[in-house]
C-alpha cells in the first residue's frame, strides 16, 4: 500500500490535475470525459464511466469505452448486473468495490451478465465506487480491464478513495448549480439571497442581471455606476483597471482566452469609506428564461458590512487548521498576502506557506479557484459558535 495518495497517481502533479478537472467540470460538463481519462490512466484501467442522476437529467461520461456498451448496459444489462447487487450487499456506500472480492470468478463466468456483456466487450475485472450525494441519488464510478492485466489492487483503489470527497463535492455543486439555473427557481431569486452584490455579464461584457444588493450599490454610485448595461468605476484610473478585469473574464467565459492570475480589485469610494472589494469569475451558462448567454459573474462586497465567516464550514470540509481557515477567510475578503501576514501576526513566508497548504487541501491551484469554491459555500447564521474561529 502506498503511504501517500499522490504515489498512487504517479506523482502530485497528475493527482492535482485530475482534482482540478473534477471541479472545472462543474461549469464545463464536457470536461467529465477528461476526468474519466485521468482516472483510467491512474488505475491502469480500460472502460471507465461515471453515472449520476442530477436535477437537470442523467449525467453519463466515459473514457476508453465503446458507446454501444454503455447504451446496452443502461437499457438492459444494468437490470441483470449480479455483481453490482453483490457489491451492494458487502461494500458500504463510499467504499471501493472490488468485483473479484464480491463474486468468485467461477461463479461470475457462469452468469448471463458476464457472457453476454462483459465477455463481449473484453471486460473481466472491475472496480467501482458508489458515491453518496447530499440530497441526490448516489452516483457510480466504474472501471474495467481485461483478464491478462489482473485484478485491481488497493494501490489503485487508493485513487478512488482520494477522489471520493472531490467527486462528492463537485457532483453536489453541479446539481445545485443546475437547480439554481433552472427556470423554476430563477437565478435572480437565488442570488438575491446571496450576501454579496452580484452582477451577471454577457459575452459582450454588458450587465444582463443584478441582485438587490448590486442594484443598491449601483444606485448610490459611490464606487460603481451602471449605465446602459455598462459597469464602471467612478474614478477614471480604477475604471481602466476594472474594464481590463471585466474584459479578461468575459473573454474566458466566452471561450476566447485563458484565465490569468488577476481577478480582484479594490474600488475607492467618493464617500471615503473603505474601498469595495470586487472579484470577477468566468461563468459559462444560459440566463434562465432567456436566450442570453452569461460569460462572467461580478461579486462585490463591502468591508464595512463584512459577511459572516465561511471559515468554520471550510475547516469542516477540508480539515483546515484554525490559522489556515483565517488565512482563507482573509483571502476571500480581498486581502493580499502581505496584508494577511500583518493582520494575523505572521511572517510573509509563513503566510505564503499557509496559502499553499490551503490550495493543496482544497484541490485548487490558484487563489481565484479557492475564492470561487468559498463563494459556493453556505454561511453560518449570525451568532453561531462555529463563526468564532
Amino acid at each position: 500500500m502506498f503511504e501517500n495518495p499522490e504515489h498512487a497517481f504517479g506523482g502530485a502533479r497528475p493527482m492535482l490535475s485530475v482534482i482540478e478537472q473534477i471541479y472545472a467540470a462543474v461549469q464545463q460538463p464536457t470536461l467529465w470525459a477528461d476526468v474519466m481519462e485521468g482516472i483510467a490512466e491512474a488505475v491502469q484501467g480500460e472502460s471507465t464511466s461515471l453515472m449520476a442522476q442530477l436535477p437537470s437529467g442523467p449525467l453519463f461520461s466515459m473514457a476508453r469505452t465503446d458507446p454501444a456498451a454503455l447504451t446496452s448496459y443502461v437499457t438492459h444489462y444494468a437490470s441483470i448486473n449480479v455483481m453490482s447487487a453483490r457489491c451492494d450487499e458487502i461494500f458500504p456506500d463510499g467504499a471501493v468495490r472490488y468485483g473479484d472480492r464480491a463474486m468468485p470468478e467461477e461463479q461470475l463466468i457462469q452468469t448471463e451478465f458476464y457472457n453476454d456483456f462483459f465477455k463481449r466487450h473484453s471486460m473481466h475485472y472491475t472496480m467501482g465506487l458508489k458515491i453518496p450525494l447530499h440530497g441526490l441519488p448516489s452516483a457510480y464510478l466504474t472501471c474495467q480491464r481485461q483478464k491478462p492485466k489482473g485484478a485491481f489492487q488497493e494501490c489503485e483503489g487508493l485513487v478512488y478513495e482520494t477522489l471520493l470527497p472531490h467527486l462528492q463535492r463537485a457532483l453536489t455543486l453541479h446539481g445545485q448549480l443546475t437547480k439554481m439555473q433552472s427556470s423554476h427557481l430563477g437565478m435572480e431569486t437565488a442570488l438575491d439571497a446571496h450576501e454579496h452584490a452580484v452582477f451577471g455579464l454577457n459575452r459582450e461584457g454588458r450587465v444582463i442581471f443584478s441582485n438587490r444588493q448590486a442594484e443598491s450599490i449601483a444606485r448610490t454610485a459611490d464606487a460603481l455606476s451602471l449605465a446602459n448595461g455598462s459597469l464602471s468605476s467612478v474614478f477614471p484610473t480604477q475604471n481602466r483597471l476594472l474594464q481590463a478585469l471585466l474584459s479578461d473574464a468575459v473573454a474566458v467565459g466566452a471561450g476566447r482566452a485563458v484565465l490569468n492570475s488577476r481577478s480582484s480589485l479594490l474600488l475607492p469610494r467618493k464617500s471615503e469609506k473603505k474601498p469595495l472589494q470586487l472579484t470577477v469569475t468566468p461563468l459559462v451558462s444560459q440566463l434562465p428564461g432567456s436566450s442570453a448567454q452569461l460569460a462572467a459573474l461580478v461579486f462585490v462586497s463591502d468591508p464595512d458590512a463584512r459577511p459572516q465567516s465561511r471559515a468554520a464550514i471550510l475547516r469542516s470540509l477540508y480539515a483546515l487548521t484554525p490559522t489556515e481557515a483565517r488565512v482563507a477567510d482573509s483571502l476571500l475578503h480581498g486581502l493580499e498576502t502581505r496584508e494577511i501576514a500583518e493582520e494575523l501576526g505572521l511572517t510573509l513566508e509563513t503566510a505564503r506557506f499557509h496559502i499553499k497548504r490551503i490550495l493543496s487541501k482544497t484541490g485548487t491551484h490558484r487563489q481565484t479557484e479557492l475564492m470561487r469554491l468559498m463563494l459556493s459555500l453556505p454561511l453560518h447564521s449570525a451568532g453561531s459558535p462555529a463563526t468564532r474561529i
